[in-house]
């Protein structure tokens, strides 16, 4: 009986609400590579949830436009900040979304710039053609 006691009076602590963070990452056009703090995380539009507040950086790829990279700084909403946290973490009866939304519209590549890439590509071959031995087939 004592046990049921202590389960009632403590229930409601353990299903207390809680903060969701996310950073909800979109970019124009849309399908970009998104890497947070150098790790690939899938592809945009993203949301990533994160724990802790602070700063993050964030690079978009995409090819055929320029990357990307801006740090973002995850600042704690006022009701995170101690005393109140307590209460929205562990009081407060259902979760509370701290979102913050990130839009990126990426630049075009100039023509230039593929056309670089090709002249690079071309430039890695002849260089592998160049170091073979000379007995090897060409």
């Amino acid at each position: 009986m004592r046990s049921r006691a202590f389960l009632v009076l403590f229930l409601p602590f353990v299903l207390a609400g809680c903060v969701e963070r996310l950073i909800s990452i979109r970019s124009d056009p849309p399908g970009a590579e998104v890497f947070v703090d150098g790790e690939r995380r899938g592809s945009t539009p993203h949301i990533e949830r994160y724990s802790f507040y602070g700063g993050r950086e964030v690079t978009l790829v995409k090819k055929g436009y320029r990357s990307h990279r801006r740090l973002v700084q995850l600042n704690a909403p006022w009701w995170q900040i101690f005393p109140f946290d307590l209460i929205t973490d562990v009081i407060i009866p259902f979760t509370i979304t701290d979102r913050v939304e990130l839009d990126v519209v990426l630049e075009k590549e100039p023509p230039a710039a593929e056309a670089l890439g090709e002249t690079l590509k071309r430039a890695e071959e002849a260089r592998g053609k160049a170091n073979l031995p000379p007995d090897a087939p060409r």
